[in-house]
């Protein structure tokens, strides 16, 4: 049992022919087509059964397969355009917040738990801009790319410790030798 499916996908603007082989299986995306190259949405829906139909004959096809590949280009390249400037924001807030880590450790001279608290502390008052950055709601065009706020917390986070952690570091670093 096969089934076969046409969907749009929001992000990239492109129609994706996919299958699933088998009833309890995974889909699998094995045709692309822009919307943008069709004069209307039939054409572009003609050129998926097309490409389906060309998958089935030969599943390994190089011509299909660097569709789905420049779909999948495309999308990346869309989902990481989206994503840099709350990457770079939370990046620069968290090298901001490791950078007064650090200073206020070397000038302290707080070591062990009483620098441990000292970081908890200014972090807690970093984690307010931070979840500010994260609800902050993304221009209506990118909406469909980072849907809820988790999936921007998670990058604003991840980024926010790698700034932290390269800015503490280079302090830390360059003045205890």
């Amino acid at each position: 049992m096969r089934d076969f499916f046409v969907a749009e996908d929001d992000i990239s603007g492109t129609l994706v022919g996919i299958v699933r082989l088998r009833a309890n299986a995974t889909y699998r995306v094995v045709a692309a087509a822009l919307l943008s190259d069709a004069v209307h949405k039939a054409d572009a829906v003609t050129t998926i059964k097309d490409q389906i139909a060309g998958w089935l004959a030969s599943p390994r096809d190089a011509a299909t397969l660097g569709f789905v590949r420049r779909w999948r280009r495309r999308r990346f390249w869309i989902i990481l355009r989206a994503n840099v400037p709350l990457a770079i924001g939370a990046g620069l807030v968290g090298g901001v917040l490791g950078l007064i880590v650090a200073l206020f450790a070397l000038s302290s001279g707080l070591v062990g738990w009483p620098m441990l608290v000292a970081g908890l502390l200014i972090g807690a008052g970093a984690g307010t801009i931070l979840k500010f950055i994260a609800d902050h709601k993304p221009a209506p065009g990118a909406s469909a790319v980072l849907a809820g706020s988790w999936a921007r917390f998670a990058v604003a986070t991840i980024a926010a410790v790698a700034g932290a952690g390269l800015a503490a570091g280079g302090v830390l670093t360059l003045f205890t030798s």
